[in-house]
């Protein structure tokens, strides 16, 4: 009696070990949806710091195009101004007495 007492409960073992296996698996099915969603988080906020990035790179590269049109017309306005000064000279030169 007891050997058929034993026999019916390996089923209940087995159920019961099963439902632990299964617990088990959702919990770390659980885990890695949660982990999921805080990457697809962390995606985001490293998608909008380059976005961020990005926009400072052509508002810092815009800057620098203006400042080297700056210093052209800088340049252009000395070599100017130098030609101004050489042409003054000459004509200073023919009021000399």
């Amino acid at each position: 009696m007891k050997k058929a007492q034993a026999k019916l409960k390996q089923p209940e073992r087995h159920l019961q070990n099963q439902h632990r296996y299964y617990q088990f698996i959702i919990e770390k099915m659980e885990t890695m949806a949660g982990k999921s969603q805080q990457m697809g988080v962390s995606i985001e906020e490293i998608a909008s710091v380059s976005k961020e990035a990005a926009a400072g790179i052509e508002q810092t590269s815009a800057s620098s195009q203006q400042t080297s049109s700056s210093m052209e017309e800088v340049s252009r306005s000395s070599k100017e101004l130098a030609r101004m000064a050489e042409e003054l000279k000459g004509l200073v030169r023919r009021f000399k007495i």
